[in-house]
């Protein structure tokens, strides 16, 4: 996992599957990205290499829109693929964050 930040945008590459093993580690790693890189307005959650999500993956991914709304900034996923679009328009994730 890396980010990549550009135009005032903060790009999170995810580049495994975000299950209860890793997210320990992600978690981590993602705080350090958000305060590291303060002077951004929109942060942008890559899955495009992600093939499954769990439920730990999911609160993950939760704690990071709220983290990134609570600093009054704007969150979005990209590159998802069809199987987690569902999963995330089945527990309406995809009313309260653009997933594209």
């Amino acid at each position: 996992m890396n980010a990549e930040k550009t135009n005032g945008q903060l790009e999170i590459v995810f580049d495994k599957n975000i299950t209860a093993a890793v997210v320990e580690d992600m978690t981590g790693n993602i705080k350090s990205m958000l305060e590291e890189n303060r002077d951004y307005s929109h942060v942008i959650a890559n899955f495009s290499k992600v093939e499954y999500i769990d439920s730990t993956g999911i609160t993950l991914v939760i704690g990071i829109y709220r983290t990134v709304k609570d600093k009054e900034k704007e969150f979005s996923i990209i590159g998802a693929k069809d199987e987690i679009k569902n999963l995330f328009s089945i527990i309406q994730l995809d009313k309260i964050f653009d997933i594209a």
